[in-house]
């Protein structure tokens, strides 16, 4: 209880500087329902899919169903969000009078689009910018921005905010299951002979990023797709029982497999029955070109020794 209570003291100690208004910026790797776009105050960086000559704006100019349904005899392959798109929402913040912002992008081991994020920032001399790596990826990464944008309409100031956010990165763990190796091999992730031999085994990886230093890492490997849920469940169980009465919301996210993603869901709250809120997003169409359909994923936010959520 002594960290939720200086919790409400940087809150009433920050009430002066209300003005200093705080926005998120995130990207469409997010994978949030668009409810909370709507309600918090944060922003999406569309990515970038190509096909060819043709590129195509994450979730305005394509959709996750268009790539699953083209993906098997089309090569798409991701870019770095356009500039101007980066602009304009930077312009869009400082229009509506915010002060400050936090940029949680997708891991910077898979873009360098925090790079762009903060040679944009310099072109806005009004808005204090930073930027952080948010080792996450899809609804992992949609829970950070959440989180902080819901301590920053709280009135938590920005240094103490940045500070609570680093530490909601480093408590933030998303472990997912690859239904297919091919699409990593494709885009060069991994190896053919790699790819090759998981597909004949019938390997299910379950991967998850290293909390050091954001890199994916494998967390287990599953026989078949019909122990993929099971073992997710039991890594979730097993990361919380190692923060015994830290209060948690809970992260679910799924590919093309609404039913399934319900089913983990329904089995992850009764494995752990006290989250804050539960997430569940589906996954956006840059991830769906490198990780294929029928992904699963689960994810624990443990929220900084009892902090108010």
């Amino acid at each position: 209880m002594r960290c939720a209570a200086r919790l409400c003291v940087l809150i009433e100690e920050n009430r002066m500087e209300a003005a200093n208004k705080i926005a998120i910026i995130t990207d469409t790797c997010c994978d949030l329902p668009q409810e909370y776009l709507k309600e918090y105050p944060i922003f999406c960086v569309p990515l970038v899919v190509t096909s060819g000559t043709e590129s195509y704006r994450d979730n305005i100019d394509i959709t996750v169903e268009t790539i699953y349904a083209r993906q098997k005899n089309e090569n798409f392959k991701t870019s770095l969000p356009r500039p101007q798109d980066i602009e304009d929402v930077y312009s869009a913040i400082a229009r509506q009078g915010y002060t400050h912002v936090i940029v949680l992008m997708i891991a910077e081991c898979l873009s360098s689009a925090n790079n762009l994020m903060r040679l944009a920032a310099e072109e806005h001399p009004e808005l204090t910018v930073k930027v952080f790596d948010s080792k996450s990826a899809s609804i992992g990464l949609g829970a950070l921005a959440v989180q902080v944008a819901r301590y920053a309409v709280r009135g938590v100031a920005f240094d103490p905010l940045c500070e609570l956010t680093k530490r909601l990165i480093d408590d933030t763990v998303v472990y997912f299951s690859l239904d297919t190796l091919e699409y990593l091999q494709r885009g060069g992730r991994i190896g053919r002979a790699t790819a090759l031999a998981g597909g004949l085994l019938q390997i299910k990886p379950i991967l998850t990023f290293d909390r050091k230093d954001g890199m994916i890492s494998t967390a287990a490997k599953v026989r078949g797709r019909r122990g993929v849920q099971q073992r997710l469940i039991e890594l979730a169980t097993e990361l919380a029982a190692k923060h015994p009465g830290e209060e948690y919301n809970l992260v679910v996210c799924d590919g093309n497999v609404p039913e399934e993603g319900a089913a983990l869901e329904a089995a992850l709250t009764r494995a752990l029955p006290n989250a804050h809120r539960v997430l569940h997003g589906k996954i956006d169409a840059t991830l769906a070109v490198h990780l294929g359909p029928n992904l699963l994923g689960v994810g624990v936010q443990f929220l900084n020794s009892k902090l108010p959520a």
